[in-house]
């Protein structure tokens, strides 16, 4: 005990030592990554910061392409000319003039305006629409143009997609005579830059000018603060984040932004991670061979102290075990034996040592499985013998049933083998009154099981009896009223033979009696209809809206107000439409015979409930008096009601739960504080692929 309380105690603290050594280098990788994350962030910031005026650079160098085409086409000789003479041969030459540097330039367009804002000279004057031409007073470009300054303004066509850029210069001849504007188009102004990271521009009014790799608009900004005090804005890119570096440009009012993705921060923050837990692992694992190393040398000290204690451990079982132990060679004769075994035969250990060890059984006792394994001794055909029962025979020649045992000694085999003997004297007693016992107990089995056999027939056969004459008075008090009924009519019609018109009343007063005796067979037949052979989809919300329009009359003498929640049209169930009819109609009419007894509101509830395994749960619910729970075990058998006799069969519920069983579903009811409710079952359609 006290060396497995310190090999427990040793276990406790070796784990602890780990766990503490794993806290310790989670929370070095976890400093570590944050460190090297931080740096890596601050890295990219600078990065950024660099593509930012990198990007504000190639944007300003773009437009200062432009900005000196208002200036050369106001001062060009054949423009001034023609605004002081307009005529259509000057107006040919400008917008010549005009395509040329157009061209050169690389703009959209040119164009000369007079003071009022009227187009005088295009460019694009072969293929420019009127609509491209018309006046261009109101626009803020060429009020600031008259006010003598260059005049900037972005556009938005109606789309708000494509952004236009004017740029627009004062022509003077001895005061404003025109306008000089260029028109560029944003498309063509990004395409002139190189970037190779996400580029974002914005207006003043926060519309888009133009981007580059990356969607729009952003989403939700993320502030940041680094260890030095810098505070970085993230934005969501890419299934990442990236940082943003934004300015705003002083004349433009524009924002240009630059997006840096910080992935490679976070795969640097992983990378230092992972070299801190490796490190960590493989300085444990050294630590840990060390610490075994010393730990195995002063364990195989111990071993060897505990090979020698459990040497006399086993001598001290052997002797005290409550079991016949023989040790025998591999030519049968027995070499050691244990006192068990000694008392077993009441012998002494000289007597039987170098006896084989048949001399122990019966004389004449010959055990076949006992002779073969006997017989491989020292061979590789050795297989072990277990549990053999034979007879022992002890020094006063008594006998005794026992069972033996023999098995090689598995770690020294050179050593022989070890048989096994246990008396069993006392089993076999007990096994014989075991034996008495049980036949004693079959025979009263046997005996019990027959009166059960017999009072079981005569329960089914009073169930049946029961079963029968309920439907008997049903079917007889229900046909009862409608044959004595003809039979009155027919004493009638005798008397009015020549009264025709009396005649055909009486004579279909009769045929209403013999329509409602129909109606009472086709119940029965309905019970005992077989399932259908065909299995068609059939439209849930079209068979209520059938079987609602049967009773609306009902509902109105009832004043019921009716909660239908009506399925989608493309629900289809599997069955037969007038089966499923017959279903809804039977639920219904019992709801509407149950409220009719109670006064007050009367409502009805049917709703889809759920869609679970391929089945569709739909719930008939109402107000009325409920199911009594004695009730409830009885619903669905044949002829079973609780209205009085003459109302009715009681084949409705067990006709709906027929009808389900065959097609597939089921029906239960479902516990209501008030009222009753049917839970239906019914199995979806699923098309047979071909």
């Amino acid at each position: 005990m006290p060396e497995r309380a310190t090999s427990s105690k040793y276990r406790l603290s070796l784990g602890l030592k780990i766990l503490l050594y794993s806290l310790l280098f989670l929370l070095l990788a976890w400093w570590g990554g944050r460190v090297a994350y931080d740096r890596a962030m601050q890295q990219l910031h600078v990065e950024g910061s660099d593509r930012l005026l990198n990007s504000i650079g190639q944007l300003r160098r773009s437009l200062g392409q432009y900005n000196y085409l208002p200036f050369l086409v106001a001062q060009n000789l054949q423009v001034r000319d023609f605004l002081r003479q307009p005529d259509e041969h000057n107006r040919t030459l400008v917008n010549r003039v005009l395509e040329q540097f157009n061209l050169v330039a690389g703009s959209t367009a040119l164009f000369v305006l007079d003071p009022t804002g009227e187009a005088l000279a295009y460019s694009n004057w072969r293929d420019e629409s009127s609509q491209q031409l018309r006046s261009q007073w109101q626009q803020h470009y060429f009020q600031q143009a008259l006010a003598g300054e260059q005049g900037q303004e972005l556009q938005y066509q109606e789309d708000l997609e494509t952004a236009t850029f004017f740029m627009s210069a004062p022509i003077y001849d001895g005061g404003l005579v025109g306008v000089a504007v260029i028109r560029l188009d944003v498309p063509r102004l990004s395409e002139q830059l190189t970037t190779d990271h996400p580029l974002l521009v914005v207006s003043p009014t926060g519309e888009l000018v133009f981007k580059s790799d990356l969607g729009w608009p952003l989403g939700q900004l993320e502030s940041r603060l680094l260890s030095d005090g810098t505070r970085l804005q993230l934005v969501p890119h890419e299934d990442s984040m990236a940082i943003m570096h934004r300015v705003e440009l002083d004349d433009l009012g524009w924002q240009v932004s630059t997006l840096t993705d910080i992935r490679p921060a976070r795969q640097r923050e992983q990378l230092v991670v992972a070299s801190v837990l490796s490190g960590g692992v493989a300085l444990g694992l050294l630590l840990l061979y060390l610490r075994e190393s010393r730990q195995k040398r002063r364990l195989q000290l111990e071993r060897l102290q505990e090979r020698a204690r459990s040497e006399e451990q086993q001598r001290d079982i052997i002797n005290t075990a409550q079991v016949g132990l023989i040790h025998i060679t591999p030519s049968g004769q027995v070499e050691l034996v244990n006192p068990m075994a000694m008392q077993l035969f009441g012998v002494s250990a000289e007597q039987i040592r170098h006896q084989p060890v048949l001399n122990l059984l019966r004389a004449g006792f010959s055990a076949r499985p006992l002779q073969q394994a006997l017989g491989a001794l020292g061979s590789e055909r050795f297989q072990p013998l277990t549990g053999l029962e034979v007879v022992g025979q002890r020094a006063d020649g008594s006998e005794f049933p026992m069972l033996i045992s023999i098995r090689q000694m598995d770690r020294h085999p050179e050593l022989g083998y070890l048989v096994t003997l246990i008396d069993i004297s006392r089993r076999k007693r007990l096994e014989q009154a075991l034996r008495e016992a049980n036949e004693s107990l079959e025979q009263k089995v046997v005996a019990r099981t027959q009166a059960l056999q017999e009072a079981q027939a005569e329960l089914v056969q009073a169930g049946k009896l029961a079963a029968l004459g309920r439907m008997s008075a049903s079917v007889v008090h229900e046909l009862n009223q409608p044959m004595t009924a003809m039979r009155t009519y027919l004493a009638i019609a005798e008397k009015q033979l020549d009264n025709p018109d009396a005649l055909v009343r009486n004579l279909r007063q009769q045929q209403q009696l013999l329509d409602r005796m129909a109606l009472i067979t086709g119940q029965l037949k309905t019970f005992a209809y077989r399932k259908p052979e065909r299995i068609d989809p059939v439209s849930l919300q079209q068979v209520m809206e059938q079987v609602l329009q049967l009773f609306r009359g009902r509902f109105e003498e009832l004043d019921l107000q009716l909660h239908f929640d009506p399925p989608p049209p493309d629900m289809k169930i599997a069955g037969d439409a007038a089966r499923y009819e017959q279903v809804m109609i039977n639920l219904i009419k019992n709801s509407c015979d149950a409220m009719s007894t109670r006064p007050g509101e009367h409502h009805l509830w049917i709703s889809v409930q759920a869609i679970e395994n391929g089945q569709m749960l739909l719930d008939v619910r109402d107000n009325g008096p409920g199911i009594e729970p004695e009730h409830r075990t009885q619903l669905f058998e044949p002829f079973f009601t609780t209205k009085e006799v003459g109302q009715g069969l009681g084949l409705g519920l067990a006709i709906v739960h027929s009808i389900l069983r065959d097609l597939g579903g089921s029906i239960e009811p479902v516990d209501q504080a008030e009222g009753a409710c049917f839970r239906l079952s019914m199995p979806l359609y699923q098309p047979r692929s071909e």
